[in-house]
């Protein structure tokens, strides 16, 4: 930092890519060459899909989406954001608010406050499942890089009900690719396990177990019980390497 610029709140914060917030399709793609990386999976879910669709769905239901807001997000997200807005001149900020949707406009009007402190407020107090429609690209401009994709990643990934299907081709036990979805009936799957993002949270914290999870109807299997129960170490595997891959959550 050179000498005699203010410091400010977004400093202090450390600061991290897009693949480490759970659950983003970045994450997923993290995700999926840990599985392909493990010596533990290969051995434990040898012959799996080989002749027989062996994908899994791990359903994500109910992320707090409705009644959380941009700065509800990790503070990292979205501080350098707000201090942007804050440090503009009234000129630069009425010219980037210009091309705004006429409802942001009017709102921001009708806030109190210095026009940055209106504009921030206005922007930050966004719930997340408007902020799509809230970002224009004159906003995008000084967005920080990994805000503007996960705003991206919300339109595009989750579904309108607030929810996330993440699709893994799982083949010999390697994950040839990941994807999302925003219907089940999308792809064909073997396995789909089903449970809300705060029992997800749970699971891949450590302080869940699948099976307990399962057997007191936490999270739900859909599976052909036959191949489910032939292969559940191999299962097991699968979310113990999801709990040691790195993550911030997102909510």
């Amino acid at each position: 930092m050179s000498r005699g610029k203010k410091r400010t709140a977004a400093d202090e914060l450390n600061y991290y890519e897009l693949d480490e917030y759970f659950p983003t399709t970045a994450w997923l793609e993290t995700y999926a060459e840990r599985l392909c990386a493990s010596e533990e999976l290969d051995r434990e879910m040898n012959g799996w899909g080989t002749d027989w669709n062996g994908d899994f769905v791990f359903e994500i239901r109910n992320l707090p989406t409705f009644e959380n807001a941009v700065n509800d997000l990790p503070e990292e997200l979205w501080r350098n954001l707000g201090d942007a807005i804050e440090s503009l001149p009234d000129s630069t900020l009425e010219a980037v608010l210009q091309t705004a949707p006429e409802g942001i406009q009017n709102n921001i009007e009708a806030r109190t406050g210095t026009l940055q402190e209106r504009a921030a407020a206005e922007l930050l107090e966004t719930p997340i499942e408007e902020s799509p429609e809230k970002v224009w690209p004159g906003l995008r401009n000084i967005m920080p890089e990994v805000l503007d994709d996960l705003v991206d990643e919300l339109d595009e990934h989750v579904t309108d009900e607030g929810h996330v299907f993440a699709w893994l081709n799982m083949v010999d036990g390697d994950c040839l690719e990941t994807a999302t979805m925003q219907s089940l009936d999308e792809r064909e799957h073997r396995v789909r396990l089903t449970g809300e993002y705060a029992d997800w949270k749970r699971l891949l914290s450590g302080e869940l177990g699948l099976l307990d999870a399962v057997m007191g109807g936490t999270l739900n299997v859909t599976a052909d019980m036959k191949n489910t129960l032939q292969y559940m170490d191999a299962q097991l595997e699968m979310v113990e390497v999801a709990a040691e891959t790195d993550k911030r959550y997102l909510f």
